[in-house]
């Protein structure tokens, strides 16, 4: 699954005339493998041993780069960092109160909401966001 991931991430790159760095091509590979939600530090930190003279300013020029072209997703949660994941599928998220963990969910029947708004409000919907907040079960 990463290696497609990859793969497709290039090929988005290359279509759009950026070049694939050593940088970009780890911030890919890491985001392609990644479970989690990291932050920019989370990001730098993990890959600082791999490429030992990478700034956090060239992790967010870069971060900003494939954001641009729809590779990844930034999210924004309130007073928290953003997060970064690789595109995928629409989803929501679960966002611990207390670590800030954030974990991915699917509701496939949240999508009649903007159904509804279109209808019954005459608006042409772009998207919509829903999250839950609570606290995870390591915290409880």
């Amino acid at each position: 699954m990463s290696q497609h991931r990859l793969e497709e991430g290039a090929d988005v790159l290359k279509k759009n005339g950026i070049r694939m760095t050593p940088q970009r091509a780890a911030i890919l590979e890491y985001l392609a493998n990644c479970e989690s939600h990291p932050t920019a530090d989370d990001i730098f930190k993990a890959l600082t041993n791999k490429l030992p003279n990478m700034t956090s300013a060239t992790i967010y020029n870069n971060l900003k780069c494939l954001k641009k072209f729809g590779l990844i997703n930034e999210l924004t949660f309130g007073p928290f960092s953003s997060r970064y994941e690789w595109k995928t599928s629409f989803h929501y998220h679960v966002i611990c109160t207390s670590c800030s963990k954030i974990c991915d969910f699917n509701y496939p029947s949240l999508k009649e909401i903007e159904q509804y708004v279109e209808k019954k409000l005459d608006f042409k919907v772009s998207r919509h966001l829903f999250e839950v907040h609570g606290i995870c079960l390591d915290c409880n």
